[in-house]
């Protein structure tokens, strides 16, 4: 299932050849449809939610390529304890992310993100968690957001240096306790991450963070 969220609004379809997001002039019949279907709900906000079913894949993708700028991210749900870090960014709660710099992988980019904007270091990565996406419009622009994500643990422990400059205010812990007000107030594309979560801040986080 692919869902692109556009603030708390959600686009679904059941079929999504992401690969071809990275296919330069990949013609496919009857994308021009899904393409004005698209803009619909994007300039519609009384569209919370739209659902494209069955909708072919490829037509899909290469709609979303015509209408979008890609602008991918990479980020971290960082694992101390049974707790996970998070983030207060301009007054949300959310997790460490940025983007991905030329050269960069993912997975390099996530570190890199999680250390600049926590100050936590000595970062690994354990498992890929489910990507997100979500859009939003700069400079007249549509642009789409991938975020790999990825669990990942610490051995220098919990650091509270916000990266100011990013408009973050607070690194802080989520336990099983206080998730469901983090949930509450995050964006809705990070909600799908939760079930992902849940399981590593259970009393058995450290095995299972660890694979131990």
């Amino acid at each position: 299932m692919y869902r692109l969220f556009c603030n708390d609004r959600c686009l679904k379809a059941n079929n999504f050849c992401e690969n071809l997001l990275s296919v330069d002039n990949k013609e496919i019949r009857d994308a021009d449809d899904l393409v004005l279907k698209i803009l619909d709900w994007l300039y519609d906000e009384s569209q919370t939610f739209r659902d494209f079913g069955d909708v072919d894949g490829e037509n899909l993708a290469y709609a979303i390529k015509t209408v979008f700028r890609q602008a991918p991210a990479a980020g971290g749900v960082v694992i101390i304890g049974n707790q996970f870090v998070a983030i207060e960014r301009n007054g949300i709660p959310d997790l460490p992310k940025g983007h991905i710099e030329r050269g960069e992988s993912p997975e390099v980019a996530a570190i890199r993100e999680v250390e600049e904007e926590t100050g936590i270091t000595d970062l690994e990565i354990v498992k890929e968690l489910p990507a997100t996406w979500h859009c939003y419009l700069l400079n007249n622009q549509w642009t789409l957001k991938k975020t790999s994500w990825y669990l990942m643990t610490t051995s220098s422990g919990m650091k509270n240096m916000p990266q100011t400059e990013e408009g973050i205010s607070k690194v802080y812990l989520v336990n099983k306790d206080t998730i469901k007000s983090f949930e509450d107030k995050t964006f809705a594309s990070l909600k799908t991450l939760i079930p992902s979560v849940l399981p590593v801040i259970s009393t058995e986080a450290k095995a299972f963070a660890t694979g131990e």
